[in-house]
């Protein structure tokens, strides 16, 4: 990607995981494996069926390239993962290879990294292929605790025809939003099933991104940083209100209209009466490929941001998964081997394909462009990313009860049960008193 900061990232770890403190021990010095040695490692991820079996598919060819080596597979879905993980670590019993969230790095231990510095292991691993900036977002206290295996933003995919039907142009602002919805809506009843919306946000996840980068952009602050909300009450009930006269407009729906269908079968979206969805790029294809039952990609197109002026907006981006190596590893040097061989090895490239996304290594990504993965409104949706400045997600952004705070207070403002001003203040007390929590 062109262009990026790193405002907001924090480079201290605590909390999550207390236990593991001090459990990973000392590292013991690389020594490299001989290639008659008969090693074994193992490798753990989560996933779904098709990543299963395409991992099991590199593990064959690495196999094969590298006969005195035999990986173990350990996987499973991603319920009750996180868990399995801090057990394993805990005991010492952690896969040598580990899929591992963005997040975990800095949260599993107290204070520490507990995974292996990659930096030792460059010799086996090509740090170089990455951008460093994007290094740096699953770095721990100086230490390479994994590499990303791609990152993520949100864009909005448009349905064109409902504006090509209006006669008008997609919004750029929040007053031309309001100013379309007069039109496409214009039939809308308070809870009607033929209803029309400007865009719509599809579950407590989107709506909370959408409302993170509308702070974002009113502000140029981010969410948080070193453990602290950085917005005033003011700021919050700002945009709050906004949010609310896009709702009242009916540019967005409102908490009532929302349909239960909270994922890319939404009846509004696949009927082709949204006008855009707030999406992650890297899987655009499940609601191109949902949209009117799919085959009208012709009909959709990737849009910029909508801003309170219009300016181009600094987006956030994460980092979708990574890898790390355990310090308990016996062969860290044949551990670090296998994870390189899966980013660089063109089989193993094309055996995965974007069953984990598109790819932020330099030697996969064009390797996935090359094989004609990146196409369609994701490659619309990358280049637009691309484009713009680009701030990594503090890791604790997604904490399941930093941002379920966020989730609780958007539906009371929503639902009416809060006004702005209250919403507002609990907003960030109670997103501050999580954070709290994992600082302590």
């Amino acid at each position: 990607m062109k262009r990026r900061v790193i405002a907001g990232l924090l480079v201290s770890v605590m909390v999550l995981g207390a236990a593991l403190t001090g459990c990973g021990g000392k590292k013991e010095e690389v020594k490299e494996t001989g290639a008659d040695e008969e090693v074994t490692i193992s490798f753990s991820w989560w996933g779904s069926d098709d990543r299963h079996t395409a991992m099991q598919e590199v593990v064959k060819l690495y196999e094969a390239e590298n006969p005195n080596v035999t990986v173990d597979v350990v996987y499973g879905a991603w319920d009750g993962w996180q868990t399995k993980m801090l057990t394993q670590l805990s005991g010492k019993t952690e896969a040598d290879v580990m899929q591992v969230n963005y997040n975990w790095v800095h949260s599993f231990g107290k204070g520490s990294n507990v995974f292996y510095d990659l930096n030792e292991l460059s010799d086996y691993l090509e740090l170089s292929n990455w951008d460093s900036d994007y290094l740096k977002a699953m770095e721990v206290d100086g230490e390479q605790a994994a590499v990303p295996h791609g990152m993520n933003g949100r864009v909005q995919v448009v349905n064109s025809t409902i504006f090509d039907e209006a006669g008008i142009e997609y919004p750029t602002t929040y007053d031309e939003m309001i100013a379309a919805a007069a039109v496409i809506g214009a039939g809308n009843t308070a809870t009607g099933a033929d209803n029309k919306y400007v865009s719509i946000n599809v579950g407590k996840e989107c709506t909370d991104l959408y409302i993170a980068q509308m702070l974002y952009n009113a502000t140029g602050k981010v969410m948080q940083s070193d453990g602290k909300v950085n917005y005033s009450e003011k700021d919050v009930a700002a945009v709050f209100d906004q949010y609310l006269a896009l709702e009242d407009a009916g540019a967005l729906p409102k908490f009532e209209q929302d349909d239960p269908i909270q994922n890319e079968s939404n009846p509004v979206w696949t009927s082709g009466r949204a006008g855009a969805v707030y999406e992650w790029a890297g899987t655009l294809n499940k609601y191109t490929g949902s949209y009117k039952g799919g085959g009208h990609d012709d009909e959709l197109v990737v849009k910029p941001y909508i801003t309170e002026d219009g300016t181009e907006p600094t987006v956030y981006v994460k980092p979708n998964l990574g890898y790390a190596v355990s310090k308990n590893s016996k062969y860290p040097d044949v551990a670090a081997d296998f994870v390189n061989f899966m980013f660089t090895n063109e089989e193993a490239v094309k055996t995965l394909g974007t069953s984990l996304g598109i790819s932020s290594n330099k030697v996969t990504n064009e390797i996935q462009e090359a094989e004609g993965m990146i196409t369609g409104k994701v490659a619309e949706a990358y280049e637009l990313l691309n484009s713009y400045d680009q701030t990594i997600m503090d890791p604790y952004f997604e904490d399941e009860n930093v941002r379920g705070t966020r989730y609780i207070v958007i539906e009371g403002l929503r639902s009416g049960k809060y006004n702005s001003q209250e919403a507002a203040a609990k907003y960030i007390a109670d997103q501050q008193g999580e954070l709290d929590k994992l600082y302590d």
